[in-house]
């Protein structure tokens, strides 16, 4: 099987070469067009990338921290989340990656919205440099400023004038919602500094250092776009990548077709993620602060409240210290009542926080951070403000419906069932160490019944007012401690490589347009000439004849562009390529059949050159001083015989049944050439078959071979009539024109029938017209069909202009072979 393989193998590559040797001599006959359709498709190419604008690309690399991390960096961020990522997966709890979060926002329509705004981006400013184009950024001769911010694309043209004033014009209005632009002929000379009106709104323009030094004259393209257009334009310039997977690194890059403009771009973008960043970290401090501002103020009205009732008291009692008369039972009941104290304070708070909780208009609000001692649901808390943070900013960069936000509402109502039930666990705790603590405090109260039943109620009174103050300092030192965050607006986030790039353009890649126009070029040509191969129906060489017909091919016959319609070879050189064919042709009619001395030359159908042959061939015998006999066998046109002018001929030889008729006297002695004799076929008979019929053609067979070494006939084209085939019976060998450009490929099966069948005489093929490739003029028949006064006859010429050729020569049929 291996060697099978390996034969097999070696057939191909057997194949192929001749396949490569083909299209190799394809490509060198239409070298001229291969070499003009380079040159076009160069030229295109070059003027297509010099148009091109020249597209810079800019990078800067962004590295995201931990806050537990600080600046040191430590592992990375995925593998720190690792660990909790997992748990959270296999609680049924989807996780995302937070840097592909982080990637996101930073290339958002949200954010990138800011940067526009910020940088003034909704106003390009063009011009041309050559055949481009190029943005006028940071070196624009004016900044226009525009009363209204565009709700519509608008743009117009500017020209510095040698007076100093600018030239506005060409105004062209997109409206957004109807598709349809509008067309503004108005020019208008604009001084510096001065608002005017204009088509398409107020607007001003403002000189800058390069305004004298701008040329006069050139201009400046100006589009004015609103805001969420430009925004979104300028996001599709900014990318987002991570370095790799084992680092915190982002890798922010824009192309644009300023470099200036482009590290703008970057620079911007990443402040105003520092500021979101900022934003998002002190919406829990901010709305701490401002739940404790509330119940600070709630507080303070309390207390006020409790030290008037105090002050009423005192009034009333006429008593000034009430220290001295409860002396004995403040300092039993110290240690009880300062923990009764701090148990009501940790009450009140988890009381407050717990009707935070159980508010339903609270659900989307970060809870208050307040750390409650002994307290197990801090943690908590600070869990879902991280997660509530995370929610907000992903529901503001997409929307509330989105399958994370859905994901992480299911994800904060059970942290906030959860935060709740905890509370409430607190609270009941508290409130049990409340009511112990209560006791306690009137079992030692009971201990001075002694006292005054004013003292007693003085207690009560200041009890609650060391209270409330108590409660009042708590939150005041709460405050003070968010405050302090809230001053802190550090990002965990730095760029660690500023916005770099090459100084060449990224875009137009130049040589890669001239590689693929030079391409382009060798492919074009290629595919016409495939095409035209595709869909040729007719031979295009000897291999195509060889693959189907075994009949022998004598000779190929390359295109002659004779000086005229009935020219012979004589006229031409001895080493001409035409002499050389015919030579060629002779040598191979000896070498197949050597006492061969009578040929007939038939064909398919007309336009096969086969009277072109027939003439030359003569001649070429004659050069090897062979006495030649050329017979009009045609007797229905008589072409050869046209220039003679005779009547006699042929056909009077085969209408003298008596033989009176001479050989030499219907012949035309050197009527062709030295030594090539001339039969005409004489005058049209009524019935031409019938008439070669005739055994009088034998015998002019006969006597002609006695005088001639070689008889040629000229007969019609074997289709259509029988004349070819009953003149056959003669020959000695059958030489069979077949026409590149002309036979078709369908007909070699039957070519190859008749040879089998033997239905002609030693049959041998030629083919005529080989180099089809450079030709321009070539021969042709004309048949015309008719009812004439002998009954049916037919005429065929020759013609100057060659039909059109059909396509190509059918080189799809070489690939499957």
């Amino acid at each position: 099987m291996s060697g099978s393989v390996q034969n097999k193998n070696k057939e191909e590559d057997i194949q192929l070469i001749p396949l490569f040797k083909m299209c190799w001599a394809l490509f060198l006959a239409n070298l001229k067009w291969f070499v003009l359709s380079v040159i076009l498709c160069l030229v295109l190419g070059y003027l297509y990338q010099a148009r091109q604008s020249r597209v810079y690309q800019r990078q800067a690399v962004i590295l995201f921290e931990d806050n537990e991390s600080g600046s040191g960096g430590g592992m990375s961020r995925s593998a720190r989340n690792n660990g909790l990522n997992t748990l959270m997966q296999l609680n049924g709890i989807s996780v995302g990656d937070n840097l592909k979060n982080e990637m996101f926002i930073l290339t958002s329509e949200r954010l990138m919205t800011r940067v526009v705004d910020s940088l003034g981006l909704d106003v390009d400013y063009t011009t041309s440099a050559g055949l481009h184009s190029v943005a006028l950024y940071t070196d624009r001769p004016f900044e226009i400023a525009f009363q209204q911010k565009a709700e519509n694309l608008v743009r117009f043209e500017a020209k510095i004038q040698a007076d100093g004033t600018v030239k506005l014009s060409d105004f062209v209005c997109y409206n957004r919602s109807t598709g349809k632009k509008k067309i503004f002929k108005e020019h208008l000379s604009v001084r510096p500094g001065v608002m005017v009106k204009t088509p398409i709104g107020d607007l001003a323009i403002n000189k800058t250092t390069f305004f004298s030094r701008f040329p006069v004259g050139k201009t400046i393209q100006i589009h004015h776009l609103p805001i969420e257009m430009a925004a979104k334009i300028y996001q599709e310039k900014i990318k987002a990548s991570a370095y790799d997977k084992e680092t915190s690194l982002v890798v922010l890059s824009a192309q644009d077709i300023n470099t200036a403009r482009a590290e703008d771009l970057l620079n911007t973008v990443y402040e105003a993620y520092k500021h979101d960043v900022v934003d998002n970290k002190n919406r829990v401090a901010s709305s701490t602060a401002n739940f404790i501002d509330r119940r600070v103020a709630l507080i303070g009205q309390e207390l006020t409240q409790v030290e008037n009732r105090l002050a009423s008291f005192k009034q009333q009692n006429r008593v000034i210290d009430f220290q001295q008369a409860a002396g004995t039972v403040t300092a039993q009941s110290a240690d009880a009542r300062q923990q009764a104290l701090q148990l009501e304070t940790q009450l009140s708070v988890a009381r407050y926080l717990q009707e935070f909780l159980q508010n339903n208009s609270n659900e989307h609000q970060i809870i208050p951070a307040i750390n409650l001692e002994r307290a197990t649901f801090n943690g908590q808390i600070d869990t879902y403000n991280q997660l509530m943070n995370e929610r907000n900013k992903n529901a503001a960069n997409s929307s509330g419906q989105s399958p994370l936000v859905r994901d992480l509402d299911k994800q904060l109502a059970a942290q906030r069932t959860s935060i709740l039930s905890s509370v409430r666990s607190y609270v009941r705790s508290i409130e049990m160490q409340v009511n112990a603590a209560r006791s306690n405090e009137k079992s030692l109260m009971g201990q001075v019944g002694h006292a005054p039943q004013a003292a007693k109620e003085a207690l009560d009174i200041q009890r609650q007012q060391n209270l409330k103050e108590t409660l009042y300092t708590y939150l005041l030192n709460k405050r003070e401690e968010v405050a302090l965050q809230l001053a802190i607006n550090e990002a965990n986030v730095r760029m660690v490589e500023n916005p770099l790039g090459p100084s060449s353009p990224v875009s137009p890649r130049k040589m890669i347009i001239m590689l693929l126009a030079f391409l382009i070029g060798l492919v074009i040509p290629a595919v016409i000439l495939w095409v035209r191969e595709l869909f040729d129906i007719t031979i295009s060489g000897r291999q195509d004849v060889e693959g189907v017909v075994t009949a022998p091919v004598v000779g190929e016959l390359p295109r002659w562009d004779s000086p005229s319609e009935d020219a012979l070879i004589t006229h031409c050189a001895a080493n001409d390529p035409i002499v050389e064919a015919f030579r060629m042709l002779r040598f191979s009619l000896s070498f197949v059949r050597r006492t061969a001395k009578v040929i007939v030359v038939t064909s398919t159908t007309p336009h096969h050159g086969k009277s072109f042959i027939s003439r030359n061939l003569s001649v070429v015998f004659a050069m090897a001083n062979k006495r030649v006999l050329l017979i009009d066998a045609d007797i229905r046109k008589r072409t050869l015989s046209g220039d003679f002018g005779r009547t006699a001929g042929l056909t009077s030889w085969l209408v003298d049944e008596d033989g009176q008729t001479c050989l030499e006297d219907i012949v035309v002695k050197d009527g062709l050439t030295k030594g090539v004799d001339f039969l005409p076929a004489g005058i049209l008979p009524p019935n031409p078959a019938e008439l070669l019929m005739s055994g009088r053609l034998e015998e002019l067979v006969a006597i002609a071979r006695e005088q001639y070494d070689f008889i040629i006939f000229d007969t019609t084209p074997i289709f259509g009539v029988a004349d070819a085939s009953i003149v056959d019976r003669v020959a000695d060998l059958t030489l069979y024109v077949l026409r590149v450009g002309v036979q078709e490929k369908a007909f070699l099966p039957e070519l190859e029938k008749m040879y089998q069948d033997k239905k002609m005489r030693n049959l041998c093929l030629v083919l005529n017209d080989s180099d089809v490739k450079s030709r321009k003029t070539g021969y042709g028949y004309g048949y015309g069909y008719g009812y004439g006064q002998y009954g049916y006859g037919y005429g065929y010429g020759y013609t100057k202009e060659r039909k059109k050729q059909k396509l190509g020569r059918g080189l799809l049929g070489k690939l499957r072979k």
